[in-house]
């Protein structure tokens, strides 16, 4: 049998890490999509000839929704079947399932894990200042995408728009407060500020400045991480720093869109939503539209109404772009059996006995997703998946203790 040195499988989890994370500008094909992770996930089953071997609880729930999602239009709705959107959910399945295997063969360890976690936020920030002294002096923009000259601040940094690099940014910040509270003991925000103040400083810096109200919402989960009930002071410090940090930035335009939005999301009125902010409308309204055309009492709510079905049944916003239908697209097009398949296999995965904020980075990185033709899910899935192997593979946690790690 094939075999790859464990030093090498290391390597290739590094760059399976970083293919998710980023998406540089001059690799963005049509609609933004990255061409480096599509070639990259061309090229991954090759590793199915080095490890010819079974994961029962990631291939089974994969290579079913695989089956499924092509079965179901082919029967139900063949004239919708369009095999370039299927092989490409496939691709990134495999992907997930080659990656399962080099991590298993590899030693990735603890240390490996916080280092490429602390030097992507390092890189998100180093390239995010650039591109505003780009700005600042009018040169033009250093790895520039989706830019709109009428917000010049808002930039996408390593993604390939502002708003993924505002979800991208504070997920890896909450793996990397995750390890070092589980490894290391920095159960405090002021601990962890101590000790990791560059990194802090690199989060701060990147959500705080990129110009994307998303970055203000995910920046949440991170403070959630510090807040324990049964920790009076740690929970009061996150609280003040909190709203501190809203009133200090209150006239700030991106905190002002965060707070219309989550207003007139609360009414549940699409209308009040898409007048407080348009580009959040994009995310939401499709959500709420969705959710008012899913059921269980027809064959097509079970099997789906085919491929693209919900660009027709919900409503264009008023920029006359079909959004689909946000977080229900998988139940829409494929059906429940595909939605609920979906959604408790990343649910498994992404779920923490013991940190009830892993549910709001599902719902947040996963669920309100939709489908999973997107890079961002599958970092999630990725992370969550080296965390919880890190945490109950004492082989792969090899010495971590003795590791000199630099916080810097």
């Amino acid at each position: 049998m094939l075999v790859i040195k464990k030093r090498s499988n290391n390597l290739f989890i590094y760059i399976f890490i970083i293919l998710l994370a980023v998406s540089p500008a001059f690799a963005l094909g049509d609609g933004n999509r990255n061409l480096l992770l599509i070639g990259a996930m061309y090229v991954a089953p090759i590793f199915f000839l080095f490890y010819p071997e079974v994961h029962i609880r990631t291939d089974i729930p994969l290579l079913s929704l695989c089956l499924m999602m092509i079965i179901f239009p082919l029967l139900f709705h063949p004239e919708t079947l369009r095999w370039s959107t299927v092989l490409y959910s496939c691709l990134f399945c495999a992907f997930f399932m080659v990656f399962v295997r080099v991590l298993y063969h590899s030693r990735f360890s603890v240390v490996d894990f916080m280092s490429i976690l602390k030097w992507l936020l390092y890189a998100y920030c180093v390239v995010l200042l650039i591109q505003q002294f780009c700005v600042l002096v009018g040169l033009p923009i250093f790895n520039v995408s989706s830019y709109n000259p009428l917000e010049p601040w808002k930039l996408n940094s390593l993604m390939s728009e502002p708003s993924h690099s505002a979800r991208v940014i504070p997920i890896l910040m909450y793996m990397f407060i995750s390890l070092k509270m589980k490894f290391f003991g920095e159960n405090t925000l002021i601990e962890s500020f101590k000790k990791n103040k560059w990194v802090w400083i690199s989060f701060f810096w990147s959500t705080l400045t990129m110009g994307s109200a998303t970055a203000l919402i995910f920046m949440l989960i991170v403070f959630a991480k510090f807040i324990n009930i049964r920790k009076l002071l740690p929970t009061l410090l996150c609280v003040i720093v909190l709203v501190f940090a809203f009133v200090l930035f209150s006239e700030n335009k991106s905190v002002d869109r965060v707070r219309r939005v989550v207003s007139a999301v609360i009414t549940l009125d699409e209308d009040s939503i898409i007048q407080a902010d348009h580009s959040a409308s994009f995310r939401i309204v499709p959500t709420i539209q969705g959710a008012k055309q899913v059921g269980i009492s027809t064959n097509n709510d079970w099997f789906g109404y085919g491929i693209d079905a919900d660009q027709d049944m919900i409503e264009p916003l008023p920029s006359a772009v079909k959004g689909g239908a946000g977080a229900f697209y998988l139940w829409i097009n494929f059906g429940l059996i595909v939605a609920f398949t979906f959604w408790i296999f990343t649910f498994r995965i992404c779920y923490l006995k013991s940190d009830q904020v892993s549910i709001l980075i599902w719902f947040l990185g996963i669920f309100i997703y939709g489908g999973l033709n997107m890079q961002i899910i599958w970092l999630v899935l990725i992370l969550m998946y080296v965390y919880k192997k890190l945490s109950n593979n004492k082989y792969i946690n090899h010495n971590y203790e003795n590791h000199s790690y630099c916080s810097w």
